[in-house]
């Protein structure tokens, strides 16, 4: 189609400007084609694109009193179209942005949330493995590793050598250590088959 082909006579452009729906259904029709073939290539969604379009020849009834003559309906159609359809495809990268960050952030939301789970359940089950210990032990190896104390402040809290602590200490790391990697084995065991 000829852009510059649409032939209109004085009596139907002013009455095109005056609001007739005959003359501009003629100038809708004709420019509809031409337009959605131009508004389609930045608008991947077709419905889009018609909102677009009927978006378009409703500026131009609005604005018909602004259009000097004939050959200036398409350049002003065409501003209009050029216009609506970089703001359509700017807000569509705005949501398909937003969305990723939503998405990204419930990613990082859903992996901090499984960590602290999973922490948790770490101190479940670390827990359990030290209340298993003698009592001596249980005591010295909270000490040391809750309350951050050394081997001497341990030793004059409890009245004990810094020896004695120190082999309560390696015998319980040990009982742990062990009861720790069968766990963490069973549960990484677990994971991976389900």
């Amino acid at each position: 189609m000829d852009v510059k082909g649409f032939s209109c006579s004085l009596d139907e452009f002013n009455r095109f400007k005056l609001g007739d729906e005959r003359a501009f259904y003629k100038i809708f029709e004709y420019y509809k084609p031409i337009l959605f073939q131009r508004i389609s290539r930045l608008c991947p969604s077709q419905v889009d694109a018609e909102e677009i379009l009927q978006e378009i020849f409703i500026q131009l009834f609005l604005k018909r009193q602004d259009i000097p003559d004939v050959e200036a309906i398409y350049p002003f159609l065409y501003i209009v179209a050029k216009r609506m359809a970089i703001s359509a495809f700017r807000k569509e990268a705005v949501r398909q942005r937003f969305e990723l960050t939503q998405y990204s952030q419930c990613d990082e939301t859903h992996d901090h949330l499984g960590k602290q789970i999973e922490d948790k359940d770490l101190i479940v089950f670390l827990n359990a493995v030290v209340d298993q210990l003698p009592k001596q032990q249980q005591v010295i190896f909270r000490m040391n590793k809750i309350d951050e104390l050394s081997y001497s402040e341990i030793s004059d809290q409890i009245g004990i050598s810094k020896n004695t602590v120190r082999n309560h200490l390696v015998a319980a790391y040990h009982f742990v250590r062990l009861r720790l990697e069968n766990i963490l084995f069973l549960i990484f065991f677990i994971k991976n088959i389900f």
